[in-house]
């Protein structure tokens, strides 16, 4: 009898096993089918995608908006912009092809059922510094 018991819970758990590798495969397919961190990006309005940044190329800027990066955002994108948890990878080719004008569209609006605050009360100027540093991790 014991042997039988000991077999059912093997089974038990490798059926516990095989739903968790299910759920985690299920959840990042639906993460690759456009439902992801950065799908806000292909929300923003076209007035807002076709925004200029003014402050694209500048060095100061990037290095304001590293700032300003590891204040408000590295805690759920990392140091390095790679993403932790269910944040967006910052270096991925969704966040990387995104007009600067989405950038800064997504940072002025959040998503907040997915956990990205709205950053409305920071200045143009420091959110547009942002997008700015976002611009260095291409590449990296």
């Amino acid at each position: 009898m014991r042997q039988s018991s000991s077999r059912s819970r093997i089974g038990r758990t490798a059926a516990g096993l095989s739903a968790v590798v299910l759920l985690t495969c299920l959840a990042a397919a639906r993460q690759k089918s456009g439902d992801g961190p950065a799908a806000r990006l292909s929300e923003a309005p076209p007035s807002a995608r076709s925004l200029l940044n003014p402050f694209a190329g500048d060095q100061e800027a990037a290095a304001a908006g590293h700032k300003l990066f590891k204040q408000h955002c590295a805690e759920c994108h990392g140091e390095d912009g790679h993403g932790l948890g269910h944040a967006a990878n910052l270096h991925s080719p969704g966040v990387q092809h995104a007009s600067d004008g989405s950038l800064f569209w997504v940072l002025r609006n959040g998503r907040i059922r997915r956990g990205m605050p709205s950053w409305s009360q920071l200045p143009d100027q420091q959110l547009w510094q942002i997008v700015t540093y976002l611009r260095t991790l291409k590449g990296k």
